[in-house]
C-alpha cells in the first residue's frame, strides 16, 4: 500500500468515525421528538445511536482488516 492510499484510507476511517459518532448523534438529539422527551429517554437514544455507529465502525474495520483493505 502506498502512502497516498494509506492516507486516503485513514481519512475515510476518520471521516466515518467523526460523522457517525459526533455529528449523527447530535442531529438525532436535536430532533423534536427526541428533544422533547425526558432526560432518560434522550440519554438512551443518544447512547444507542452513538453505540450503534461505534460498533458498526469497529465491525467494518475488522472486516476491512480480514479482507486486507486496511
Amino acid at each position: 500500500m502506498s502512502w497516498r492510499q494509506g492516507l486516503i484510507r485513514g481519512f475515510v476511517i476518520f471521516l466515518y468515525l467523526a460523522l457517525a459518532t459526533v455529528w449523527l448523534p447530535d442531529v438525532v438529539l436535536q430532533l423534536d421528538v427526541v428533544a422533547e422527551a425526558s432526560v432518560g429517554i434522550r440519554d438512551l437514544v443518544g447512547l444507542l445511536v452513538w453505540g450503534g455507529a461505534f460498533v458498526a465502525g469497529l465491525w467494518m474495520l475488522r472486516r476491512g482488516q480480514r479482507r486486507g483493505l486496511i
